[in-house]
């Protein structure tokens, strides 16, 4: 999924990969979702150093 934003949110576009080609949404109610999505997944994830740092350590494991 890629996500364009811009300086105007009603302008906005997400990109779904789809085994049958790219999807472009665009509707303000389905970017409000992702974009909810987004926060989510940004709040869940590690800092980039701590994410460094747990991909070597598996990597070594190995």
């Amino acid at each position: 999924m890629y996500y364009v934003k811009g300086p105007v949110p009603t302008l906005d576009t997400a990109q779904l990969d789809q085994s049958h080609g790219p999807v472009f949404i665009d509707s303000e109610t389905q970017l409000a979702q992702y974009r909810l999505l987004l926060e989510r997944l940004d709040a869940a994830a590690l800092p980039p150093e701590q994410s460094r740092d747990l991909i070597h350590g598996i990597a070594q494991e190995l």
